[in-house]
């Protein structure tokens, strides 16, 4: 075997590595990406019981509710401003152009 064999032979190895390399961290990011959606939506679900009875849902006891609440405030205030634009959307349109 040539040397030049040897290098191109190298050179291929070299570029499987680096393809395989790149699929992994591909998949690394969609699997991160997935996770965050997840916790997302599980975040989501943790507000709408927690203040499920603006919404007619059975609440928790007061008591949890009140010990979380101040954690929660800008999920409570978010599930508050969904609610009161779904379906008009003047609203929504507002909102993206921000108040004055």
């Amino acid at each position: 075997m040539s040397i030049k064999d040897k290098f191109n032979s190298n050179k291929k190895v070299r570029t499987i590595k680096a393809f395989l390399a790149g699929v992994e961290i591909a998949n690394r990011h969609k699997a991160t990406d997935q996770i965050e959606y997840e916790a997302r939506e599980m975040e989501h679900m943790f507000t709408l019981i927690l203040f499920g009875d603006a919404i007619g849902l059975p609440s928790p006891p007061i008591a949890v509710t009140m010990e979380l609440l101040p954690l929660m405030k800008d999920d409570y205030e978010r599930m508050v401003l969904r609610a009161t634009q779904t379906g008009n959307g003047l609203s929504e349109i507002a909102s993206i152009i921000g108040e004055p």
